[in-house]
């Protein structure tokens, strides 16, 4: 039996180290994350199906897309806004280039689901002209 008990390795008889709380943290902040995220696709694809449930079958499931992708580039434009918010703040101004970098990320991650929103409104088009 291990003497590092159920805290994991490197952990004092005070507590976790530093790095163990910081990964802790990081850890509950991705899963809430996660989390979020599975209920904002959720809502956005009950939604679509609620709007497309007299629709055909492909026109459903352009529907279904075109909410996920209007959902995800709103959440990208908040993120970038929140980094670019960030990066002018003075309290965090050690961190200013790596949030500059996330903000020009989200950017650019915001035109491409832009370009994917187009093409379905396209797809959309074509299916409601046949």
């Amino acid at each position: 039996m291990s003497d590092t008990g159920a805290t994991g390795a490197g952990d004092t008889a005070q507590g976790p180290s530093d790095a163990a709380r910081t990964a802790i943290a990081e850890e509950m902040v991705l899963n809430a994350a996660v989390a979020f995220a599975g209920h904002v696709a959720s809502a956005a694809q009950e939604a679509a199906a609620k709007t497309g449930e007299h629709a055909p079958p492909a026109l459903r499931d352009t529907i279904v897309r075109q909410y996920l992708l209007e959902t995800a580039t709103l959440c990208l434009r908040r993120l970038g806004e929140s980094y670019t918010a960030a990066a002018g703040d003075p309290s965090q101004a050690d961190h200013k280039d790596l949030m500059t970098d996330g903000a020009r990320r989200a950017g650019e991650a915001s035109v491409a689901v832009e370009a994917l929103g187009d093409l379905g409104l396209d797809l959309l088009d074509r299916l409601l002209e046949s």
